[in-house]
């Protein structure tokens, strides 16, 4: 993998963050409940303050891809 395609792969928009939490029936609000981050950096992140965090990123990668386990939700 070129340093190039690396980089790519390692940031996500905050257009899509919005739309992964969507996705699972989250918002920006509700985020917070299941990620484990403060709501502070969700509304960075959703505004492009901040840049998604890569375990964030595996997470909602993971969470799309295989559900949401009910031990995850609050």
């Amino acid at each position: 993998m070129s340093a190039q395609s690396e980089s790519e792969d390692s940031t996500m928009s905050k257009e899509r963050f919005k739309a992964g939490l969507a996705a699972l029936g989250y918002n920006i609000s509700t985020a917070n409940q299941l990620l484990g981050i403060g709501r502070t950096s969700i509304y960075r992140i959703s505004k492009g303050r901040a840049a998604v965090p890569m375990v964030v990123m595996k997470l909602l990668d993971m969470y799309e891809r295989h559900g949401i386990p009910e031990e995850h939700k609050q």
